[in-house]
């Protein structure tokens, strides 16, 4: 025991902001904005420069509400029909009041969002009702832009600690949190007036159909630790009934993406080559949609491009495999496979909370 207290270290901090994606970056910048005097940590079990779900970047922003394409208000009906009604519908609502002002923000950063000609955002519709999708030309860009302002406002970031537990104070108040280094094995307690937790979605309830255990639909390190340490802190959990599983690539285990290249003109479609879903976009509905084929013996299904023009199929895998998820495009060179010419079977992936 006492070898271990000799070895501890210990942080002391205002706010304590545990996970370094794209949520927690944010969050403690806009922390330190608010009160530049306050001693702010971030805490990242890799490395804030490529972490999080988006590490190598977005194609686009799946859900921003803009004015003059949607509102508020028909964003949260919009989520609330495709959650079957299982859905929290203040914060959706919160979160769509205020992510325009958010997009203009990440614009300043250099986070380059597609424009038309008149330089207003060009969204895209792929969900049933709204349009909501804001296309990210150099969306590889985007944890770099987050982590040079990270810098410019002088937050201490501690990579390489994945926390373990909360602290919690006699009377229940978050009192800071432990975290282990996952290299060196270093124990270490950080101290905390306010801890935030923005640890992402819990995407590894089950196993990849894959067998590999990183070949998951949803990144692989949102392994459901900030649900996990909120519940034993005494937080209670809700909506949990409300899992989610999605369409991927046979094999390669990710998204199939459907809903990217739906606004170029490719669908997904049955073995006979036949559009058989509304809208690519998630929801409890394309999902059933998905299922019915499947049993109705038309199956396998599969992401159709071939009937597309070349250029336009270039589009696609530029964003697709470039930005995206690069090891999509290693994946179809290794087996040859080439959009032109052959339809992408898909399957469905493992259960996840997103």
């Amino acid at each position: 025991m006492d070898n271990f207290v000799e070895r501890l270290s210990e942080v002391i901090c205002d706010v304590l902001v545990i996970g370094g994606g794209t949520a927690g970056p944010m969050a403690a910048l806009k922390a330190k904005q608010k009160n530049p005097a306050l001693k702010v940590v971030l805490l990242e079990k890799a490395n804030v420069k490529r972490s999080g779900a988006i590490c190598m970047g977005m194609d686009g922003l799946n859900n921003t509400v803009v004015p003059g394409y949607a509102t508020p208000e028909q964003y949260t009906k919009e989520i609330t029909i495709a959650n079957d009604g299982i859905v929290d519908q203040a914060p959706v609502f919160k979160y769509a009041s205020r992510c325009y002002d958010i997009i203009q923000e990440l614009d300043r950063f250099g986070i380059r969002f597609q424009k038309n000609a008149n330089g207003d955002f060009d969204l895209k519709k792929v969900h049933h009702l709204g349009t909501y999708v804001l296309p990210m030309p150099n969306g590889d860009t985007v944890k770099k832009a987050l982590y040079r302002q990270i810098r410019r406002e002088r937050i201490l970031v501690s990579n390489r600690f994945m926390a373990t537990r909360l602290l919690t104070a006699n009377d229940g108040r978050i009192a800071g949190a432990t975290a282990v280094n996952t290299r060196t094995a270093e124990f270490l307690v950080l101290r905390a007036k306010t801890v935030i937790l923005c640890m992402g979605a819990a995407g590894r309830l089950g196993l990849p159909h894959s067998g590999y255990l990183f070949g998951t639909y949803e990144n692989p390190t949102n392994s459901g630790d900030g649900y996990a340490m909120a519940y034993h802190a005494g937080a209670a959990l809700a909506n949990l009934e409300c899992y989610q599983i999605n369409p991927l690539i046979k094999d390669y285990n990710g998204p199939a993406c459907a809903y990217v290249a739906g606004p170029f003109g490719a669908y997904t479609a049955n073995s006979q080559g036949n559009r058989f879903i509304e809208s690519d976009y998630w929801s409890g509905q394309m999902m059933q949609e998905f299922y019915n084929e499947l049993q109705s013996g038309k199956g396998p299904v599969f992401l159709k491009l071939n009937h597309l023009h070349a250029d336009t199929v270039g589009e696609i895998e530029e964003i697709l495999h470039k930005v995206e998820r690069p090891s999509r495009g290693r994946f179809h060179q290794a087996r040859d496979t080439d959009y032109r010419e052959n339809m992408i079977e898909m399957h469905i992936s493992e259960i996840g909370f997103c």
